[in-house]
């Protein structure tokens, strides 16, 4: 977009980790940990996220790929997520939710919706500086 600069760019943390631990937390799960393995191999370069002056993005797939955005002033709230997996992983997730409770459809196992940066490190300083931004666009959007 005309105008937009990226303010910060993140790849997943401890990805391949958290996928391995989130299979094996499940008797199931346990038989797959070699695909999940394989899987998380892979799909680890295929996340991305961005903020950006004017929205939030975040890039995810497997053999495909989905690019969403959400513009920052339809953000409602930024919380950061550790479920036990995560917490065995050492990292923490960040769920972004617009102004209707329900963000994007994002293609996870569980199917739930929402945007979800999985795999943040520092997740308190990244849910500060969405914040942050936000904050900075709903000012300057009610000053015009």
């Amino acid at each position: 977009m005309e105008g937009e600069e990226v303010l910060f760019s993140l790849r997943p943390y401890r990805f391949v980790r958290y996928a391995v631990i989130a299979a094996a937390c499940t008797i199931i799960g346990i038989v797959f940990i070699p695909l999940t393995l394989l899987w998380a191999l892979i799909a680890q370069h295929r996340f991305h996220y961005w903020l950006t002056n004017r929205r939030v993005i975040w890039c995810h797939g497997f053999i495909g790929y989905q690019v969403r955005s959400v513009p920052l002033e339809r953000i409602a709230d930024v919380v950061i997520s550790r479920t036990l997996p995560e917490l065995i992983a050492g990292m923490s997730s960040i769920d972004i939710r617009d102004m209707t409770g329900q963000t994007q459809l994002r293609g996870n196992i569980g199917g739930q919706l929402g945007a979800k940066w999985i795999g943040v490190k520092d997740a308190p300083e990244i849910q500060k500086r969405i914040l942050e931004e936000i904050k900075r666009v709903n000012e300057r959007t009610k000053s015009l």
